[in-house]
């Protein structure tokens, strides 16, 4: 790629991407636009309160999607040992740290990256970059092709200046540029050391998509955030403006700093005939408040899709049919994700496979994804029973919510039964004193 097209990639990812992305990550740490609010006046502050439902939004739809880490099956037997090598890192912690905080930057920016690197032994290793600090190139075609990943950060030098520095990352080589941004003369980029090998045959950073567009989960509900933010710290300005009431007095002439200092501490104020003494208040419609609020709630979960966990709702029917209609957004939601997310964890086992020579292929391997939801366990060993005779056995164990491996149990089960009949086979036949054999 040409160093000075690269140059405008960067600039036009900081100009148009990296402003929404900063947004989203405010967002979530409770960095809201209700902060920057204007007071009604110089000598107080108005009440800036913020509801942080982004974190809230993440963190429901982080745990229910990956809240119990993905399950990987071999779907053909003769790939066993590919399988078993692909599994040293499938079935370690790390691999379900990293899907969780993959997921979670889906949920707050719409996308994440994972830049795989190799290592002096020869052995490779992965790390979740964030996404403000990475971006990918593209070709012109239909299905838009990767062409390249680019990660960038940018430091002051000894002079003050911004030093750009930038990892591209094609096919086969990464090659690291720099650049210093000065405001009256802006360098060409130009190569810092030589490009190497990377040790892959493809591009080793894969993207993580939200949805098609990359939208994360609260960013459709930040208009309604906000202004859930300002009708609850509007009421609380209210209830200020309530209390710091103002005493009228009329018709009560002569009255000065003294005499009211006496009647504060006396509690106790004499008046003319024709002189009045009443507090004038702020009128607070609180029912329209209110009314104002709980709608607004109402709309942020239907829109992000997220139930609210507090609904009194959800503490009554807890049968799996009643849940799963108070879960239906959310599952229509985390399907989304799925599919999405899928596709990434190919592309991960792809160039594992392709590092080590295997024969199998990423569709080979069955991805397994649980939802992370409190389980009937009564209702689900009632429904096995139920399907007894009519499914296999490995069908009926797969619906039981503990049981993660269906065929691995049928092993157990099928082990037991022959522990069993080998103990009866060593009983010894007791005789009575009648000599009748039992």
């Amino acid at each position: 790629m040409d160093i000075k097209e690269l140059q405008e990639a960067l600039d036009a990812f900081i100009k148009n991407e990296l402003p929404n992305l900063q947004k989203m990550e405010d967002y979530y740490n409770g960095i809201h636009k209700i902060l920057k609010k204007e007071n009604r006046t110089s000598d107080k502050d108005d009440s800036k309160l913020v509801n942080n439902y982004p974190e809230y939004i993440t963190t429901i739809a982080t745990a229910y999607f990956l809240g119990k880490p993905i399950t990987y099956a071999l779907q053909n037997d003769k790939f066993e040992k590919d399988f078993e090598k692909l599994s040293e890192y499938l079935t370690t912690e790390e691999e379900q740290q990293e899907n969780y905080e993959h997921s979670q930057n889906c949920s707050i920016f719409g996308k994440s990256y994972e830049l795989w690197y190799k290592n002096v032994d020869n052995t490779i290793n992965n790390v979740v970059v964030d996404p403000r600090d990475c971006f990918i190139l593209r070709d012109n075609t239909v299905k838009k092709n990767t062409i390249a990943a680019v990660r960038w950060d940018k430091t002051k030098n000894k002079d003050n200046k911004w030093l750009y520095t930038l990892e591209v990352y094609d096919d086969r080589n990464v090659t690291t540029y720099e650049y210093i941004n000065d405001s009256d003369k802006k360098e060409i980029p130009t190569v810092k050391g030589e490009s190497k090998l990377h040790g892959f045959n493809r591009v080793p950073i894969i993207e993580f998509l939200n949805n098609k567009r990359a939208n994360g989960d609260f960013e459709r509900v930040i208009s309604l955030i906000d202004g859930y933010n300002t009708v609850i710290s509007a009421s609380i300005d209210d209830m200020t403006d309530f209390t710091d009431a103002i005493l009228v007095l009329t018709n009560v002439g002569g009255t000065d700093k003294e005499t009211l200092k006496k009647v504060k501490d006396d509690k106790l104020m004499l008046i003319d005939d024709d002189g009045d003494a009443k507090w004038l208040i702020k009128q607070i419609n609180d029912t329209y408040a209110q009314n104002n609020k709980n709608r607004l709630n109402q709309d942020i979960h239907k829109f992000s899709m997220i139930p609210d966990m507090q609904d009194k709702e959800f503490s009554g029917n807890s049968s799996g049919v009643a849940l799963a209609y108070k879960l239906l957004a959310l599952e229509q939601l985390t399907a989304q994700k799925e599919m999405y997310f899928k596709k990434a964890l190919n592309e991960r086992l792809q160039l594992m496979i392709d590092f080590h020579n295997l024969k199998i292929k990423s569709t080979d391997i069955q991805k397994v994804f649980t939802r992370n939801i409190p389980k009937n366990l009564v209702e689900a060993a009632d429904t096995a029973q139920k399907l007894q005779g009519i499914v296999s056995h490995e069908t009926i164990l797969s619906t039981l919510p503990f049981i993660e491996d269906a065929k691995g149990e049928l092993e157990k089960i099928k082990a037991e039964e022959d522990i069993n009949a080998i103990k009866d086979m060593n009983t010894p036949i007791r005789v009575d004193v009648n000599d009748s054999k039992e």
